[in-house]
């Protein structure tokens, strides 16, 4: 059986190392083809652009090795015979430079560039090696550099691969209010680094370039007009990052698994690139796999792998910053439409300026699907259970933060209430409070009664230690769902009686919960807490699925 490719994104060692591989090797021929003498493909996180760029530069590559004999590109015989192990290819990573200030960032940046001399120079160019050794040289040349040495050594031009280029772009984003020249300082760097290898340079065949997105379009590229971006918004390379369908069944079915297709693309499948649906995250199908095969059941192996291990940061930043898209996730979590505007090429810098640019972030980088409707208007949806479990903890901890401060504005309501009588602010804070918060919670019909009470009961015991909190108490001619009342009288004489019951449709809440406190008065639920001493307000709430309608007696 072979093992499955946990975490390799190294050519060779899949092949020769008897893993399971699907075969992606077309994309050697097809992005060759493409446009641009420069070509930029973004794709989110772990979806296979490391590998494929490690697989392109094995196949064109010198000095590469014989490990394409039994994949698909082989069939290509003229393509193959005119590119096979061709060219000197330069293939360079910038993934692990995410330092959190441009000090750090900046030797990292260097040091990787350095090493790259090293492995592609050192043998017959001391002379620029020695150039880079001194102090304080300035290494944004560094890839125009090796393209000219290589050039010259074998008399072919160069086919530059960068991976990852926009890593240090979105850390220092993400750090900025660290150092607050971080991140002008790194797109500088980058841009001087890239137009130098880029634009007009006489060594280089071609270039591709991979990242999530599509940054800093003002600055980094503005200068090259040789550059064509191909997003997850482009007709292009569709099926090449990412399993398709097809490729998981066949994974499945080799592992013995085929009958949790259905399990597996509930919360795997779902991604839309151009004009393909239904692409699956390889990440976490790979890692569903290998515990299906170590003894889990479907249940148990069903979890956010892919998510777990990306990195998060800059998508957290907006959720928890970004009221207006959490009232927008509420949304989607929903399941309602969404229409919204997306600019595939908007920069980072620009999401700060224009709060709608982050639904273009969160659909470059794997959070969400979008389809265009019109020029610039997209419908988003999440894309499966995996992204959807993402945001409802992610919300959830939002929900906290928030809960606190509304919690205290409640209590203080409530504290008015007893004391005065006056529970009409006490009444839309709760609704507002209950509407907020239970609109993230997947409640079934049949038991949203018992929901909304619980979560009334849970929220009301939190804050209030001064309260007698009571549920189906006796009184009267039935039973009191919720009762709140002071245990000294000194503090407050009212006690509020709270009657919970559910509409049949939205445009009813509002009469069904004044029918709520019919209820109250009707089956003389005052009587207990009258005998007690205590003048009674009745509260009825109405609910129809995630909307919530607060009633008292002062705006029946």
């Amino acid at each position: 059986m072979k093992v499955l490719p946990i975490g390799i994104d190294n050519f060779e060692k899949m092949i020769t190392g008897g893993h399971y591989f699907v075969d992606k090797s077309m994309l050697v021929k097809d992005v060759r083809m493409l446009s641009g003498e420069v070509k930029l493909i973004t794709r989110p996180r772990r979806f296979g652009k490391t590998l494929n760029m490690d697989m392109i530069k094995e196949f064109y590559s010198l000095d590469g090795k014989d490990l394409f004999d039994e994949l698909k590109i082989m069939d290509e015989k003229e393509f193959v015979k005119e590119n096979y192990h061709q060219y000197p290819v330069v293939f360079i990573s910038f993934r692990n430079i995410k330092r959190t200030n441009w000090k750090d960032a900046k030797k990292s940046l260097e040091k990787l560039l350095h090493k790259m001399l090293l492995d592609y120079i050192e043998d017959d160019n001391n002379t620029i090696l020695k150039l880079y050794e001194k102090e304080d040289v300035p290494y944004e040349d560094a890839l125009l550099d090796v393209t000219e040495v290589l050039y010259k050594r074998y008399g072919k031009k160069v086919i530059l691969l960068i991976d990852e280029y926009d890593v240090p772009i979105e850390a220092a984003y993400t750090y900025q209010h660290r150092d607050p020249d971080y991140y002008e300082n790194m797109v500088a760097f980058m841009r001087d680094l890239l137009t130098a290898a880029l634009k007009n340079n006489p060594y280089l065949e071609f270039a591709i370039l991979t990242g999530v997105y599509r940054v800093a379009k003002e600055s980094i590229f503005s200068g090259l007009n040789n550059v064509a971006a191909y997003t997850i918004f482009s007709p292009y390379m569709q099926t090449y990052f990412g399993f398709t369908e097809d490729e998981v069944y066949e994974m499945l079915k080799y592992y013995a698994l085929e009958s949790d297709i259905n399990a597996v693309r509930d919360w795997y499948n779902g991604y839309v690139f151009g004009n393909v649906e239904g692409i699956y995250n390889p990440w976490s199908v790979i890692y569903y796999i290998h515990e299906r095969i170590g003894g889990l059941s479907i249940e148990s192996a069903l979890q956010p792998y892919w998510i777990n291990t990306s990195s998060n940061d800059i998508i957290i930043k907006q959720i928890e910053n970004n009221p207006y898209l959490q009232e927008d996730l509420d949304k989607l979590l929903s399941k309602e439409d969404l229409i919204v505007p997306i600019d595939p090429f908007l920069s980072l810098r620009e999401i700060d300026e224009n709060p709608s640019g982050v639904w273009t972030l969160l659909a470059s980088a794997g959070y969400l699907n979008a389809i265009q409707t019109s020029m610039d208007r997209y419908k988003v949806f999440i894309p499966n259970k995996e992204i959807e479990k993402f945001y409802k903890t992610r919300v959830m901890r939002w929900i906290e933060k928030k809960t606190r401060f509304m919690m205290y504005d409640l209590i203080r309501a409530l504290d008015e209430a007893v004391m005065k009588g006056n529970a009409e602010k006490f009444s839309k804070l709760l609704e507002r409070y209950l509407s907020s918060s239970l609109s993230y919670f997947d409640i079934g019909y049949d038991d949203a009664e018992r929901v909304y009470k619980a979560f009334v009961l849970g929220m009301l015991s939190l804050g209030t230690n001064g309260y007698f909190v009571e549920t189906e108490v006796e009184s009267g001619y039935g039973r009191v769902d919720v009762a709140i009342y002071p245990k000294d009288k000194r503090y407050g004489e009212y006690a509020l009686l709270m009657e919970l019951k559910r509409a049949d449709s939205e445009d009813e809440i509002e009469r069904v919960a004044r029918e709520a406190i019919d209820q109250i008065e009707e089956k003389r639920y005052k009587e207990k807490y009258e005998k007690l001493g205590y003048k009674v307000i009745p509260i009825g709430i109405a609910f129809f699925g995630k909307r919530v309608y607060v009633a008292t007696s002062e705006n029946q």
